[in-house]
């Protein structure tokens, strides 16, 4: 009895500790960051954040802007009229600068690590 006690025990603990482990393994969820455009600039003009997260860019501005990549093709927001957004979600790993094509000064940086 004593036996069957201590291997039914032994079998719940290792029974939690895998869906422990399992549930520690997920995926974080993907987050929305913000970058407002005022004053003709990027706030914050570089963000870091993770594979699958996003970035919304408003245009609190009293003139349009844009959001493009640097390198050209990989993102390019068109005109974000004032008063309005964008939004845009990083898949993979990368190190990019962008800037507004209206007014080159502007630039900011996404970093997805």
């Amino acid at each position: 009895m004593a036996r069957t006690l201590l291997a039914l025990g032994l079998a719940l603990l290792i029974g939690s500790a895998g869906a422990t482990l399992a549930r520690g393994a997920r995926k974080p969820k993907a987050v929305t960051h913000t970058v407002t455009i005022d004053a003709s600039r990027f706030r914050p003009s570089t963000l870091t954040l993770a594979p699958g997260d996003s970035v919304v860019w408003v245009n609190k501005d009293l003139i349009p802007h844009t959001a493009t990549s640097q390198q050209q093709g990989l993102f390019d927001s068109g005109t974000i009229p004032a008063g309005k957004s964008w939004k845009r979600t990083f898949k993979d790993k990368a190190d990019l600068a962008y800037m507004c094509l209206f007014h080159p000064t502007m630039k900011g940086r996404v970093r997805i690590k």
